[in-house]
């Protein structure tokens, strides 16, 4: 096997050549020691000899003061890779020393690596004339038996996309002359982990290797450093190895909105026309006009239909809005939710309100029975009121789905629901299943059935998730941690939004913006990863 060594001419060129670039001075007894402030470093070249051991080697330098004046040390730090040395001497940095004082300096060396070695360390100070002296460290190495090398060290996992994974491998490899037993390897990582390697324990003959296959999936944007271990019968028993990673995102994003003075609001009920619906019936009739004094301080901008047929059209009147007469949209408004309470239009899905609020907005084309309802700009809004669970045919997401696809957007859409108590119902009235989880998915507004829920103050809810926009659809998959929320400039850091990852959006719990309010999410994007 190879043994190498580092000779002394080596480093007399070094010095000679190499160092002169740094302004490195070589130094000599100064004839002027009562100037200020003058700096003196002996030895500037320390050899440890051949080393046939992995015990630790300590040499020493002297920086002395040898000027009129205090001498202060700016650094006392090594200039290129230390191998295995190290300043044993701490507060360097900084240091003064009088006029003819001195500090030694400690310097060990243990063995890494069967090499020979080689370091430098920069003494600067503020002596103008040697404002950086070199000390030039050398160390050959021949220690008999088995040694683990480990390449690279470190390991650079590059530069990966949040989300995305990056694979690289580490070698290990048996330098030495016998067997090398490794007993156990070890990391340290999360995001950048070890994804195969030998089973221990194993044995490497002489120039035998054996592979480390690591992988890097960054969660966020970070610099990540890990740390290999591996246990072996090598003199040196534990030695380490590193591995860096760069997280970084795809792209970054910024989605702006600005909130209507006065919100447009496309405002869809469906009421239950079964018979133990009456007393229901009649309250939603009796305080409709309460409803409309409450959406009225929001906006003057809505239209109401009531979809009282299985097809989600609307029998009795038509489009309401505050283009009619207020005495007409009422009692149209009163008409269409209890015409049909007795069975009269032989109501189907009178118990299946997704499934006839989902097919009026789908006859909001030209031509069809709720044409001019469905605005673009307009929050759509479906207020579902029934003492049965939602029974329509397919579950109740289809449904959300169906009339998000033909909104375009789930963050214009709410659906909400006066039903039975979730999950247990009442004496009056069985859990409104289906009709709170499609309330939950959009963040429209669940009143209980079981109590006297047409009240002002229980209606003003209603119109106000009429008018609020909550939910903000961003443009691009973010990572999550990266989401910042901002309103009129001002971040949002108290909790009062979140994201809502299956309809890509942010949700506000809490603070929803006002009318006039600016709206601004900026996020790191996730990337295709191909």
């Amino acid at each position: 096997m190879q043994r190498s060594s580092v000779l002394l001419a080596t480093f007399i060129s070094t010095l000679l050549f190499g160092c002169s670039e740094q302004k490195f001075h070589s130094i000599e007894d100064s004839e002027d020691a009562g100037e200020p402030p003058s700096i003196q470093v002996d030895p500037t070249f320390i050899d440890y000899g051949v080393l046939d051991t992995v015990d630790e080697q300590i040499r020493s330098f002297v920086i002395s003061s040898i000027g009129g004046i205090d001498l202060e040390l700016s650094t006392v730090a090594f200039s290129t890779d230390p191998g295995g040395f190290t300043i044993l001497t701490t507060e360097l940095d900084g240091a003064v020393l009088e006029p003819e004082s001195s500090i030694t300096v400690d310097v060990a060396f243990s063995p890494v690596t069967e090499d020979g070695v080689s370091a430098q360390i920069v003494v600067g100070s503020n002596d103008e004339r040697n404002e950086a002296v070199g000390v030039e460290l050398v160390v050959s190495v021949d220690i008999p038996g088995p040694q683990l090398l480990i390449n690279p060290d470190p390991l650079d996992m590059g530069n990966t996309y949040v989300g995305c994974e990056r694979t690289n491998e580490a070698e290990l490899t048996n330098v030495g002359d016998e067997t090398l037993e490794i007993y156990e390897i070890g990391h340290d990582g999360d995001s950048l982990s070890i994804v195969s390697a030998p089973e221990t324990p194993f044995s490497l003959e002489p120039d035998e290797t054996a592979m480390v296959y690591f992988q890097f999936v960054p969660a966020e944007v970070s610099e990540v450093s890990t740390l290999l271990t591996v246990t072996s019968n090598e003199p040196i028993a534990i030695r380490e190895a590193s591995q860096t990673g760069q997280g970084s995102y795809g792209a970054e994003y910024e989605d702006e909105w600005d909130v209507p003075d006065d919100p447009p609001s496309d405002i869809v009920f469906f009421v239950d026309q079964s018979c133990s619906m009456d007393d229901d019936v009649a309250r939603l009739a009796t305080n409709f006009s309460t409803f409309i004094s409450e959406l009225t301080t929001y906006s003057n901008d809505w239209q109401i239909i009531v979809a009282n047929q299985d097809t989600g059209c609307n029998s009795t009147g038509g489009v309401l809005s505050p283009d009619l007469l207020e005495s007409a949209y009422i009692s149209r408004f009163q008409e269409g939710v209890a015409h049909g309470s007795d069975g009269a239009w032989g109501f189907f899905y009178t118990e299946a309100g997704l499934t006839v609020t989902s097919e009026a907005i789908q006859m909001t084309d030209p031509g069809e029975c709720n044409h001019g309802f469905l605005r673009p700009e307009a929050m759509l809004h479906i207020i579902m009121v029934s003492d049965e669970p939602e029974q329509s045919p397919m579950n109740w997401d289809f449904y959300v789905d169906k009339v998000v696809a033909k909104k375009g957007s789930v963050a214009n859409v709410k659906f909400s629901a006066v039903a039975g108590d979730y999950p247990s119902g009442c004496a009056t009235a069985e859990a409104g299943t289906g009709y709170y989880e499609a309330v939950t998915a959009t963040g429209g507004v669940f009143l209980s059935i079981c109590s006297e829920w047409a009240t002002p103050a229980n209606l003003s809810m209603l119109a106000a998730a009429s008018i609020q926009q909550a939910a903000y659809e961003l443009s691009a998959t973010p990572q999550p941690s990266s989401i910042r929320v901002f309103v009129d400039g001002v971040e949002r850091t108290d909790g009062s939004w979140f994201y809502d990852g299956p309809n890509n959006t942010v949700m506000f719990s809490a603070g929803i913006p006002n009318e006039g309010a600016h709206v601004r999410v900026t996020y790191g994007g996730l990337t295709d990863c191909d």
